[in-house]
């Protein structure tokens, strides 16, 4: 492989060495022979002084050879490293003390020269290993930015990417929404067509709900502040109510779904709402990867200690180099612009966060004769008596399948949105609510006091300078003035999220948008009939 070193204040390639050549750090940066080539390279320079100095003659002198000795140590240093270096001083020291005919030389003068080169020799050994040492060390910080920037380069590359696949995987929906709106404006529709346009909005509304969810979730695992309110809960009841989820989905796209439930029920101690994220990520991924007249085959078992739900397909399969990366964030099999099937490669990485937040374990592999992809998830299993027994609070807010009756119940809307407040006006006068929407604090607070409702909703992003605060002005109140009344916050933030913490805690409810209209009556109708004014 190429090394990076630094010329002329620019990044170039060195080559590798050839056959029978190494590159070594004791003679960095040079490629050089193997050692004992090195080491001879190096006595033979030295020798090659003494030879001159031995046919030269007065030319040369004590001064001019030691002179010359200093310069085959140093070129010896440089090119070939510090062990030839210092052999080549040892050497030319010993050779130093011996006249032409092979007698010891004695006199002071030569003594103290041959001292002088072998500390001239030892300090441009040292100068020259550490400008070798600062230019390896040079040479590998620019490996490291070379390798940070090509990193970066990956990173926006990424980033790219995954904006260019949520904008697509969000205007998909719309480009539907506002097709099929335009349609039904015109009032050309038969019935049968209006129904199915009709069915075809609220399914693209509730995918695009569900992708800006799986970002905020995502967002919450990449930060550790992803968290669960466990209760008892049968497996088999979120899974069911997964599949009701996908059904239009698999109807529109031509699949079958088959649900298998044992019994004993699976009873886990997990999130109710997770479970069916979990359960509808596993369909809507088999769905989506199940050609038309396929078929999706959901189950739920127990046993041997472990609940498991799992989720075939009949459709191609996993590329087995993509299999280890499956439940990797944001890796897709096929991420090209042209790839058949969409997503933002999030969601598979969300049910592996969700699984083992749960304490469980999730495996994905190709089906044994070839027919499609099999996703198991194992839970901890749970004594089915716990459901009796939940001491574990109170319950998420559940999703009734009827609306609750609202009759004569005094609901004071807050937001400042003027779209939402007539939504909510009109849903919960159909539920026959009497309602007061206003946009600002200052009129609900007027309101409270003046018209004394039963329960008070409010948006939490609303008005700016209000968010959760209003509800502190209204504990501050006395009771007969309103300050107990029961309150609901729609909120799109995470109740965990530690600035609003300890303001949610001032909240008796919080619902997420987007709200179910048939979950939002009924939690309105559990608050006021639980109300002590």
């Amino acid at each position: 492989m190429p090394v990076a070193t630094i010329v002329s204040g620019a990044v170039s390639p060195v080559q590798p060495a050839g056959l029978f050549m190494r590159g070594t750090p004791d003679a960095y940066p040079f490629p050089t022979f193997p050692a004992p080539l090195r080491f001879a390279i190096a006595l033979a320079a030295v020798s090659t002084v003494f030879v001159v100095d031995a046919f030269a003659g007065a030319p040369v002198d004590d001064a001019g050879k030691f002179l010359l000795l200093g310069i085959a140590v140093l070129a010896s240093a440089w090119f070939a490293g510090t062990g030839p270096a210092l052999a080549a001083t040892v050497l030319g020291a010993v050779l130093g003390t011996f006249e032409h005919g092979g007698q010891p030389r004695s006199d002071a003068v030569v003594s103290i020269q041959l001292a002088l080169f072998v500390i001239q020799g030892l300090l441009l050994t040292a100068v020259v290993s550490e400008l070798r040492a600062a230019r390896r060390a040079s040479d590998e910080q620019a490996r490291v930015a070379q390798a940070a920037r090509r990193e970066s380069e990956a990173a926006n590359r990424m980033k790219d990417e995954f904006l260019a696949t949520v904008s697509h995987e969000l205007r998909t929906p719309l480009n539907a929404v506002l097709g099929w709106l335009h349609l039904l404006r015109t009032g050309k529709l038969d019935r049968d067509t209006s129904v199915r346009g009709l069915e075809t909005i609220e399914r693209n509304v509730r995918l695009q709900a569900q992708l800006t969810g799986d970002l905020l979730d995502v967002s919450k695992a990449l930060t550790g502040r992803l968290q669960l309110n466990p209760h008892p809960t049968i497996l088999g009841e979120a899974a069911n109510q997964a599949v009701a989820a996908v059904e239009s989905a698999a109807k529109a796209k031509g699949v079958a779904i088959e649900v298998s439930i044992t019994e004993p029920p699976a009873v886990v101690l997990g999130d109710e709402n997770r479970l069916r994220q979990i359960a509808w990520h596993l369909l809507s991924n088999a769905i989506k990867f199940t050609p038309r007249g396929g078929t999706v085959t959901l189950s739920v078992e127990a046993g041997l200690g472990e609940a498991r739900l799992t989720v075939r397909d009949s459709g191609s399969g996993i590329d087995p180099k993509f299999l280890p990366r499956i439940f990797g964030r944001f890796t897709q099999a096929d991420s090209s612009p042209t790839r058949a099937a969409g997503g933002l490669g999030v969601g598979l990485a969300l049910v592996r966060e969700l699984v083992e937040l749960h304490g469980g374990e999730i495996e994905a592999r190709n089906r044994e004769n070839g027919g499609g992809a099999l996703f198991t998830a194992r839970f901890p299993l749970q004594p089915a008596a716990l459901l009796a027994s939940d001491s574990f609070g109170e319950r998420p807010i559940a999703r009734p399948s009827a609306s609750a009756p609202l009759d004569g119940v005094r609901v004071l809307v807050l937001d400042h949105d003027d779209d939402g407040r007539e939504l909510l006006r009109t849903v919960l006068q159909q539920r026959g609510a009497f309602v007061q929407a206003v946009p600002s604090i200052a009129e609900a607070l007027e309101s409270l006091e003046a018209w004394r409702p039963d329960v008070l909703v409010k948006e939490a992003g609303s008005p700016p300078n209000g968010s959760y605060a209003l509800f502190g002005k209204i504990r501050a109140l006395d009771a007969d003035r309103g300050g107990r009344i029961p309150a609901l916050t729609l909120t799109a933030f995470d109740p965990i999220d530690g600035r609003l913490g300890q303001l949610i805690a001032q909240v008796h409810r919080d619902m997420p948008k987007p709200i179910e209209p048939a979950a939002l009556t009924a939690e309105i109708a559990r608050l006021a009939g639980r109300a002590q004014r």
